[in-house]
């Protein structure tokens, strides 16, 4: 059976990554940030195999 490596944990760093700039007054990182997580989100979908009905 071959597995496939999961890349979640991407955007739990993107989302503390994100966290951490809101914070910090880093408006332009956290602006970047935010426009690269649905980007990491699709990318990432896209990668999974199709579901096994």
């Amino acid at each position: 059976m071959e597995t496939t490596p999961s890349h979640d944990w991407v955007l739990d760093v993107l989302g503390d990554l994100l966290t951490y700039a809101q914070a910090n007054r880093l408006p332009d990182l956290a602006d970047g940030v935010a426009n690269l997580i649905p980007r990491a989100k699709a990318e990432i979908a896209a990668t999974r195999p199709p579901a096994k009905f």
